[in-house]
């Protein structure tokens, strides 16, 4: 009987795989999740200096390296551990992908090996984890480094659907404590804040602001329906959906709100 407590308690200690449809609900999650806070500056870190990122030839072109770039250590499993000690319970992991996929849009081996080093540590502390696309709808023009814009004639359907199925299959199995968000702030072809054209001379173009919520709502679809298609626990993850920018649309100092 003592060897069957142990055995218990010893398997206890290691995230068993839930079924999808022992899945908690996300109103759940919120509430399971607690405080959060975000591992920046980090996996999303990208911007090679002295390379042209305009280049058509650079998707891809950074390596491993990139996650220190921006000034900050590499992660660690105790890193995430201390906040676990601390009383967070939910860890976002952005994450920039252009730099790491090729022209084709498949995500290198070793990039996505080590993303998936990172959401074992969290998920290894008992703590929720938020995987996003992030810097890849980056506030500029250029079609590599903001290849992810609010705007329709610009819907980049393919990589974008192949993007989230390469991510989708690499965790299908993962339990709840892993969420998926479709994409950070993406902006339209002003790099609106606020809401779409809010940066355009006469600070609202309908037309336009159209297109970019068409966008939104078509991104949208395709990460549900792309993550929804790889089965196993993918089809009930909690998945995250941001609106235009990720702004809340709340207040009255402009009607446009609403929008």
């Amino acid at each position: 009987m003592r060897k069957f407590i142990w055995l218990v308690l010893f398997l206890g200690a290691f995230q068993l795989p839930v079924s999808a449809a022992d899945f908690e609900t996300a109103t759940q999650a919120v509430a399971n999740m607690k405080v959060g806070w975000n591992l920046g500056n980090t996996l999303d870190a990208h911007g090679e200096k002295g390379k042209d990122v305009s280049s058509s030839s650079y998707w891809g072109q950074e390596g491993l390296e990139s996650e220190v770039r921006w000034g900050q250590p590499k992660t660690t499993y105790s890193l995430l551990k201390m906040y676990r000690d601390a009383g967070f319970g939910a860890i976002r992991v952005p994450v920039t992908w252009y730099n790491h996929m090729d022209a084709s849009g498949k995500v290198d081996a070793a990039w996505m090996a080590r993303v998936k080093e990172v959401v074992d540590y969290v998920v290894g502390n008992g703590l929720y984890c938020i995987l996003n696309v992030h810097h890849d709808t980056g506030a500029d023009s250029n079609s590599h480094t903001s290849w992810l814009k609010a705007d329709i004639t610009y819907y980049n359907r393919q990589r974008f659907e192949y993007l989230w199925k390469q991510i989708a299959e690499t965790f299908m199995d993962y339990n709840e404590h892993l969420l998926f968000e479709s994409y950070n702030e993406m902006l339209d072809t002003y790099s609106s804040w606020c809401f779409a054209t809010f940066a355009s001379p006469q600070k609202y173009d309908a037309t336009v602001a159209a297109s970019a919520y068409q966008a939104i709502n078509s991104y949208a679809q395709s990460f549900v329906n792309t993550v929804r298609a790889t089965g196993g626990n993918n089809a009930q993850r909690n998945l995250v959906v941001n609106t235009y920018g990720a702004c809340s649309g709340e207040g009255t100092w402009n009607e446009h709100l609403a929008d």
